[in-house]
């Protein structure tokens, strides 16, 4: 009996040490497991998320067409991919990147560059959504270059976003195309297109497509000294950016209420528009806007008989150019 109960302990110390080795195999093995499905530490997962984080975000910005906010997040996310080896989303911040720091660089050097990349890069060539940003990228890019380019951009941008079932994306488009039309000389359609755009934005509350095509309509009807009617569209532009504030100061909004001020000879609202605008300008470092709103005061320095201002202000945006 005595033997049976030693026999018994024995056994039992036996099962016991090796159920305590096949936990530690066990538990071993999920170590093992989890180390495989999570490569990444926890600090890179950690980088990944702020580096997806940040380009949802910069992206939020330029669907406001803010891309002047939006660049310092498009570098840095583009910095956190390469680095985490993520090829695809790079390439997407890059993107953001470049136009988000085009006016400071060579836009027909840039938009040749692009054109190169959509037609051999794989990633554009195979991922439908990313290719479309590209597009948008040059469209807006092509807007400086060429208005036959940027037609053909906003095309194939119509295009993917219908394949796409971005409706956001073919209303814009759509926009885009009423401006080529507008710089090819065919107002009807300019203002159909636009008009259309407008309508639809409207219609689903997108801040950034309000604010951009009731400018676009505003400075049309400038272009053509309509101010009196071009006013109340930028005056509308104005009013949604105030109710968005991540949209930003609107530079082209505020050019185009300069020029309507001076048109109809209300020189010392234009005089306090063109004050704020050079503010901005300088204190965000918009150099092209500087320049810009330095040429378009040169016919209120005129109309105050302010012939030495004109000329300082020509020279000033000639420097800068």
């Amino acid at each position: 009996m005595g033997h049976k109960r030693v026999r018994a302990n024995t056994l039992r110390s036996s099962v016991g040490r090796a159920l305590r080795i096949l936990e530690f195999l066990i538990c071993a093995a999920a170590v093992i497991c989890v180390a495989a499905a999570a490569p990444q530490p926890l600090h890179e997962q950690q980088e990944q998320q702020s580096a997806v984080e940040l380009l949802h975000h910069a992206l939020y910005l330029a669907d406001l067409y803010n891309w002047a906010a939006a660049g310092p997040e498009f570098t840095r996310a583009e910095k956190m991919f390469t680095a985490a080896g993520d090829k695809r989303n790079a390439l997407y911040a890059k993107l953001g990147r470049l136009r988000s720091t085009a006016e400071q660089g060579n836009v027909r050097v840039l938009s040749a560059q692009l054109e190169t990349e959509l037609a051999t890069n794989p990633l554009l060539v195979q991922d439908k959504q990313l290719r479309m940003f590209c597009l948008i990228v040059k469209g807006d890019i092509d807007d400086e270059v060429n208005s036959s380019s940027m037609g053909h951009d906003w095309e194939q941008v119509q295009a993917l976003a219908a394949e796409l079932g971005d409706k956001k994306w073919q209303y814009r488009a759509l926009g885009q195309l009423g401006l080529v039309a507008f710089y090819e000389g065919d107002l009807a359609t300019a203002r159909k297109n636009v008009g259309g755009a407008l309508a639809a934005g409207t219609a689903a509350k997108d801040a950034g497509a309000q604010i951009r095509f009731l400018t676009v309509l505003g400075t049309g009807l400038v272009y053509t000294k309509l101010y009196e009617q071009a006013l109340p569209y930028l005056d509308q532009a104005l009013q949604i950016a105030t109710a968005t504030p991540d949209a930003g100061y609107q530079y082209s909004t505020n050019e185009a209420r300069l020029d309507a001020f001076i048109g109809l000879k209300q020189l010392d609202a234009a005089q306090a528009l063109a004050d704020d605008m050079l503010k901005h300008a300088r204190d965000q470092h918009r150099m092209e806007h500087e320049a810009l709103t330095l040429i378009e005061s040169t016919p209120l320095a005129l109309a105050r008989n302010d012939w030495k201002g004109a000329v300082s202000g020509l020279e000033q945006s000639l420097a800068i150019s």
